[in-house]
């Protein structure tokens, strides 16, 4: 592999653990919430085919047959818990804000690739025009590109006759508004991490307020244990729908912001190698060639 391509490699052991960490803790959250949302009513054993028939049952007395209470799947409780508007307004707003939030971290696992801020490609074309000494070719290949690479190159190369050192201290200034630049969009992540908790304790106070105001105006009487439970429900299932939204996104904004870090350094480093490779290349040809010996006669 060239010089110029050092750095680019495979994913670090560290980027693999994270993914490994992130798709395990995925699948320890959603795998129980479908467990639990996929159940159905209970169904009545059936009786096998070679049995005997069973003794019939003594007649009861009229008005003394106990009903059966019916077992309702989880989700059908938690669309029961969401029947106020309030409380419904508040759910489809967490899942607009979950939906917005899986699609971002798909971006960004998409965009925050080294491959992405420093494409191969780029790198061994910019090395063979150096080699032929074609820089115009190279500054034109770093032009009609706008990864993190050709963004840093097209400084360095044109402030590259005021000198190495001017040029990479103008790569170092334009690393550093491209990285404050990718944060400020990774800032959405830790923005929806605060304001999930902060959501679900809205629902949270509502449903409580409904439940107390149920107990309050029972009038001495006992209150509708449904009512009262029903009150908590909600309570408890919008807190953990906004729970559920601020932990990934919290983990995801931190593991971002580690992977842009460790992107612009990779791209640092692979343009500082090149605009030293394009500064030799330069003075040498720059260089007078050596006058020819003269022969006497």
């Amino acid at each position: 592999m060239p010089l110029l391509v050092q750095g680019l490699g495979q994913p670090t052991p560290r980027s693999a653990v994270l993914r490994f960490f992130a798709a395990t803790w995925l699948v320890m959250i959603l795998l129980p919430m479908m467990q639990a949302f996929g159940q159905d009513e209970p169904k009545e054993a059936e009786a096998p085919a070679a049995a005997a028939p069973a003794a019939p049952a003594p007649a009861k007395a009229a008005g003394t047959e106990a009903v059966a209470p019916q077992k309702v799947s989880m989700l059908a409780y938690l669309i029961r818990a969401h029947s106020d508007p309030l409380a419904a307004f508040i759910g489809l707003s967490l899942l607009g804000i979950s939906i917005y939030f899986f699609a971002q971290v798909i971006r960004f696992f998409m965009e925050f690739r080294v491959e992405e801020a420093a494409p191969p490609a780029l790198v061994d074309k910019i090395e063979a025009s150096i080699k032929e000494r074609k820089f115009q070719e190279a500054y034109d290949a770093c032009k009609d590109d706008n990864s993190f690479l050709a963004r840093l190159l097209r400084t360095g190369i044109a402030n590259l006759p005021n000198g190495r050192a001017e040029a990479k201290e103008a790569m170092n200034t334009t690393a550093e508004e491209l990285v404050t630049s990718m944060e400020a969009r990774t800032s959405y992540l830790a923005t929806i991490g605060t304001l999930g908790p902060m959501i679900g304790l809205v629902g949270t106070i509502w449903g409580m307020i409904h439940s107390f105001q149920e107990i309050a105006t029972a009038s001495g009487q006992q209150p509708a244990a449904d009512k009262v439970a029903g009150g908590i429900a909600t309570a408890l299932f919008i807190t953990l729908e906004g729970i559920s939204i601020s932990v990934p996104a919290i983990f995801f904004y931190a593991y971002f912001r580690n992977r842009i870090a460790q992107l612009a350094m990779e791209a640092t480093k692979i343009a500082d190698r090149t605009i030293s490779a394009f500064w030799s290349a330069a003075k040498q040809q720059q260089q007078p060639a050596p006058a020819a010996p003269s022969v006497k006669a």
